[in-house]
């Protein structure tokens, strides 16, 4: 199974994790990792590299941050260098989702491949779709 941990910038991570619990319930070979002012980025990086360790059984392990170019993602880019470790940007609701119901078939390249397609098609404007629906059928 590959492992999954979520690093943010403060408490997203925590909070979307709990959120997709909603939907799976609870997330095994998960952890989460927070990026508070004032906190020690050498420590850091040591700490989110012991996640890894902990969390890959061999397939792997998934590491989806917030921002690119920001500090998780750049942690986790370096880690990268020297572990089993898949990265994607931009963590959101639909993207956690798809792990959590593939993550037992898939290989991690599959997951990084799946989630950032189903991360990307999550981004809708519902507003946008209804104008231009009303404009095709001639009431706007």
């Amino acid at each position: 199974m590959v492992g999954l941990i979520v690093a943010t910038h403060g408490n997203t991570g925590l909070e979307l994790v709990r959120s997709a619990e909603m939907f799976s319930g609870p997330l095994d070979h998960c952890k989460t990792w927070a990026l508070n002012p004032g906190d020690d980025i050498e420590g850091g990086e040591k700490m989110l590299e012991e996640y890894v360790d902990q969390l890959d059984e061999g397939d792997g392990v998934l590491i989806m941050t917030d921002l690119f170019g920001g500090t998780p993602s750049n942690l986790t880019l370096k880690i990268s260098m020297r572990k089993n470790v898949g990265i994607l940007t931009g963590v959101n609701l639909p993207m956690l989702i798809q792990f959590v119901s593939e993550r037992e078939t898939q290989t991690l390249d599959q997951l990084v491949k799946e989630c950032m397609e189903t991360g990307q098609s999550g981004i809708l404007s519902p507003t946008q779709a209804m104008k231009e629906r009303r404009y095709a059928d001639g009431r706007y």
